[in-house]
């Protein structure tokens, strides 16, 4: 094992999800080296998935539209940060550069690649990026490049007291009983051609409230496309729903506050998303839809969650739609008899369904 650095940086400059998804590593590096100092570099409006965990010292972040004075403002973080380890978790420019600005004499990333040759000459460890695996395992093979034999563990995400009853208010007010089961369910995506149709999404919230005596919360993420589709799902309930409540939460809480309702939910239903991860690392079941990205790598993590899919043998195709359409027929194909009967496996109850059309549904 390498002598434990004195201050460490883990660099990801992606998206919320994938952010998370370095936790497991993060957390791996501090069981090894629990004196050592560990940040975390990571893009403008994702820290949040980080604000509360404990195995960070510190949180900094990369702003894409800064400009040339906030780089330089980052740069100069950096140096005064003075890593000697830096786990570059990405495979862009960006990473490698910054890294290699960050001073430290150790620099542990994946080769080649997008940038090819001349990204080798930026670290002093090169690891290969193994796609078929999960995205966890393929952080922690950085972990285990510094000679530490990391397991793969569930995402680290955590919920402060003061969000958690604040959240817990807000449903109170919305109706929710004490001790009342939640379904939260996320069905759309800033990626159009990652969303489940509202029909389908509608008619498995009509059986939830309507028949399985449970209440539903529906979210989604803070853009004008998604939030307006989003709301149709709900509008389309109201007028038959019976007894149990539908809490409108589309495009109306932090990413704290949405840890904090999931935290309190017993079940999960969602595409591939980073709340579905965050779900995941609450340890709240799972029903993930996949159609147009693979589940073998971006799955929830852990037991206890159902994968839904339908039998396209061009999926995972990993485009943005059927021919650049932003819709993706593989995942428009999942009915909603096939989620019900996933819903089933976590709720541990039967739901009314239209058809006897199970699909494919699987751990």
């Amino acid at each position: 094992m390498t002598p434990a650095p004195e201050r460490i940086l883990c660099i990801k400059l992606k998206h919320i999800g994938d952010v998370l998804l370095m936790t497991p590593a993060i957390r791996a590096l501090r069981r090894a080296w629990p004196e050592s100092a560990i940040a975390a570099l990571v893009p403008r409006g994702t820290e949040e998935v980080l604000a509360a965990n404990p195995d960070l010292t510190a949180i900094l972040t990369f702003d894409r539209d800064a400009g040339i004075a906030g780089n330089w403002q980052l740069i100069r973080a950096l140096r005064r940060y003075a890593p000697d380890l830096v786990l570059e978790m990405g495979q862009g420019d960006r990473e490698a550069v910054l890294g290699w600005l960050s001073g430290a004499r150790q620099r542990v990333g994946y080769a080649p690649g997008r940038s090819g040759r001349w990204r080798r000459a930026l670290l002093t460890d090169v690891v290969p990026w193994n796609g078929a695996q999960h995205v966890i395992e393929t952080n922690l093979d950085l972990v285990r490049a510094c000679g530490i034999p990391a397991e793969a563990s569930r995402p680290v995400l955590s919920v402060r007291p003061e969000i958690r009853e604040r959240m817990s208010a807000r449903l109170a007010a919305a109706g929710l009983g004490p001790g009342e089961p939640l379904v939260v369910i996320h069905p759309g995506s800033r990626w159009l051609f990652k969303a489940w149709p509202e029909a389908s999404c509608v008619e498995v919230i009509h059986r939830l409230v309507q028949h399985a005596g449970v209440a539903v919360a529906v979210t989604s993420g803070p853009g004008a496309v998604e939030v307006a589709a989003a709301n149709r799902i709900p509008a389309r309930v109201e007028g038959s729903r019976v007894g149990s409540p539908i809490v409108n939460l589309i495009g109306r809480t932090s990413l704290a506050e949405l840890a904090a309702v999931l935290e309190r939910a017993a079940l999960f239903i969602g595409v591939d998303s980073a709340p579905m991860h965050m779900a995941a690392a609450l340890g709240v079941p799972v029903v993930a839809l996949f159609g147009p990205s693979g589940e073998m790598s971006w799955g929830p993590w852990g037991d206890g969650h159902v994968v839904v899919t339908s039998p396209y043998l061009c999926r995972p195709c990993g485009q943005d739609g059927c021919l650049g359409s932003k819709r993706s027929d593989c995942l428009e194909a999942i009915s909603p008899e096939q989620v019900t009967a996933a819903v089933e496996v976590g709720l541990g109850r039967s739901l009314p369904r239209g058809r006897q059309e199970l699909g494919t549904a699987r751990r």
